[in-house]
């Protein structure tokens, strides 16, 4: 038996049927620990725009790291999000004529979900929009998302293991 079976949850079901165990990336190349290249079609879940470790972010991140940048911050304000957001503004927003604010939702995908549905209720009636949430075994659902729905079925918490 692998760590991985031993020791990970079976919820991520499809990453169990790759026959490779990945040990470095490049662009859009997953390579496993024998040397030999996958293209990445899943790309990180559309995390990974830019392609895996890309050369013209891959220095900025490493001085960044080695200055002690702050890496984990969540709400609260930092350098970073200050030049970030100082670069977004001047650079899409202004020049469009865009009044947008931004939010930052967390890593996890009910923090995306929580955040689209409190902007749907903020700028909907009732008779305007409904919304509808699903649940499935690998996304956990945050008490937002959940009050959305109508069916005991759709507000499990507990997806199988």
């Amino acid at each position: 038996m692998s760590i991985f079976e031993e020791l990970e949850s079976e919820v991520r079901s499809y990453s169990r049927g790759w026959p490779v165990v990945f040990d470095r990336a490049q662009g859009s190349w997953l390579f496993g620990e024998s040397g030999k290249g996958y293209l990445d079609f899943f790309a990180g879940a559309g995390a990974l725009n830019y392609g895996h470790n890309n050369p013209a972010l891959k220095q900025v991140l490493v001085d960044y790291i080695q200055r002690d940048g702050v890496v984990h911050a969540l709400d609260m304000f930092t350098v970073a999000k200050r030049d970030f957001l100082q670069t977004f503004r001047d650079n899409i927003l202004d020049p469009r004529g865009l009044g947008y604010k931004v939010v930052f939702p967390g890593p996890g995908g009910a923090n995306a979900v929580e955040a689209a549905l409190k902007l749907a209720r903020k700028v909907c009636t009732p008779r305007r929009c409904r919304t509808t949430t699903t649940s499935t075994a690998t996304t956990r659902t945050s008490s937002t998302s959940r009050s959305s729905c109508r069916t005991p079925a759709a507000v499990s918490t507990n997806p199988p293991r």
